[in-house]
């Protein structure tokens, strides 16, 4: 009886010895798909992802981190455990170009057994590669002759190997951090923080304007998220960011690959942080690999617009006394209730029949909420100005221009047209009839319905 006690109590121990062994047997590497938590921000041109990791680093002090997208800003990358006591970085970070990549699997191969085939070759040759640099290798046959490959002759000689290319951790894309012993004996499994930026994944918003027959304004804000890279994003914080970083976007845009439905609508198009606004996504949103999606943000229905028609106008400019017929621009102005992002913008109105047409493309510019949005389209077409310079006078160093305009209108409803005079040398518009003065150069004239309005002013310009 006490031998077999002796020879449980040998057992547990021998147990408990080896476990800490066999705990760092899978030490040293480390997957971001493993991810205990992860965070996603988005921006227009790039991407900052954060992860939460438990690994250590192996015996010898080296850590190996795979799953990173192939594209990502080396200056951004951060890799540190958090302690009570600070953070601890690695003495070094390693890094090359691996995975499926012509050049590593090529340079593999010098030295080793390969078969060349192809490029006018009766048969194919057995032998072993020399060199490689840079899409051309030398092989030397086991016929005694020496062959010159070029992978960029589309019908040259091909080479398969018929040795092991490369090591399989050259095809996994990684970085590696190496860590004193010092070091190694004060980390935690569970606080590796890793980040970085890359240009792989981004967003863009866009908006949709539908205008109805009351004048009322459906307003959507749509984000569209790109992934670029090979690797997916599960399970994560993800964060959209509007705002001037004051960056310069340096990467150029790839064709979307998927569209996916909205998981929801969100009520808000953001918070702010700092001069940023930032709009997270619902918890569940996915970003597959190679893939596109497109996410609902905001949706304002029965918003109240303002159809306003603006001209501006060059008075030193006008040649002749002939009368001269202009179209203005039209402009919709509404006032926000949220704080709007930056975006492209495309209005949509219906036909008498049902049909839907594309109206007018637009910007809409960053707006805080409680300002008035401005969203200016084509030029109209049912408005139109029809200007006549009646008499010019210079006095001394001045000009004075009297002029007359007549505002037509075949529209059902009454508009408001803004006529701005942009000369610089504008001193001062005076004898205002049929319109009204606002500040040095801004008349506002309004014309009812199936109507026009005649005006007349005086300019004054500096010579």
């Amino acid at each position: 009886m006490l031998m077999n006690r002796l020879g449980l109590a040998l057992m547990l121990v021998g147990t408990v010895g080896i476990q800490p062994l066999a705990a760092r047997a899978d030490a040293g590497r480390v997957d971001i798909s493993s991810a205990v938590q992860s965070s996603l921000t988005l921006y227009s041109d790039k991407a900052f992802v954060r992860h939460s990791l438990s690994a250590l680093p192996s015996e010898q002090g080296r850590l190996q981190v795979s799953g990173l997208p192939r594209e990502w800003d080396h200056e951004s990358l951060e890799l540190r455990y958090k302690e009570n006591a600070g953070s601890v970085t690695p003495a070094q970070l390693l890094w090359q170009p691996e995975g499926l990549n012509r050049d590593v699997i090529y340079r593999g191969m010098v030295g080793k057994s390969v078969e060349l085939l192809g490029g006018g070759l009766n048969v194919p040759v057995q032998g072993t590669m020399l060199s490689y640099y840079s899409g051309l290798a030398l092989v030397q046959g086991t016929n005694g002759r020496q062959y010159l490959v070029d992978w960029s002759d589309p019908q040259g000689i091909r080479v398969a190997g018929r040795d092991s290319m490369v090591a399989d951790n050259q095809l996994v894309s990684g970085i590696t951090a190496s860590f004193t012993p010092e070091q190694v004996k004060q980390l935690k499994a569970d606080s590796l923080q890793l980040s970085y930026v890359t240009p792989s994944l981004r967003y863009s918003n866009y908006y949709r304007m539908t205008v109805n027959d009351s004048g009322k304004l459906r307003l959507e804000l749509s984000a569209l998220l790109n992934n670029y890279s090979d690797t997916s994003f599960t399970q994560m914080d993800i964060r959209l960011v509007s705002g001037d970083t004051s960056r310069q976007a340096g990467y150029a845009r790839s064709k979307q690959a998927m569209m996916d439905a909205a998981p929801a609508v969100m009520g808000s198009a953001g918070e702010r942080v700092g001069e940023m606004l930032v709009q997270k996504l619902p918890e569940g949103t996915r970003l597959p690999a190679q893939s596109s999606q497109q996410i609902s943000l905001l949706r304002k229905d029965s918003l109240k617009v303002e159809k306003l028609y603006t001209l501006d106008v060059y008075g030193r400019s006008f040649g002749g006394h002939n009368k001269v017929t202009e179209r203005p621009r039209l402009t919709y102005r509404f006032k926000a209730e949220t704080d709007l992002p930056a975006a492209p913008v495309k209005l949509f109105e219906e036909t008498r029949d049902g049909a839907t047409i594309i109206a007018g493309e637009s910007w809409l510019a960053q707006t805080t909420s409680g300002d008035y949005a401005h969203l200016t389209m084509g030029e109209a077409l049912a408005v139109r100005v029809e200007r006549n310079l009646k008499n010019s006078q210079q006095q001394e160093k001045n000009l004075k221009n009297q002029w007359q305009a007549v505002v037509r209108n075949d529209q059902d409803v009454a508009v408001q047209l803004t006529l701005m005079e942009r000369d610089s040398g504008l001193l001062k518009i005076s004898d205002v009839k049929g319109a009204t003065l606002e500040g040095l150069r801004t008349l506002i004239i309004k014309v009812p319905a199936k109507s026009s309005q005649e005006i007349s002013y005086q300019a004054t310009y500096r010579l």
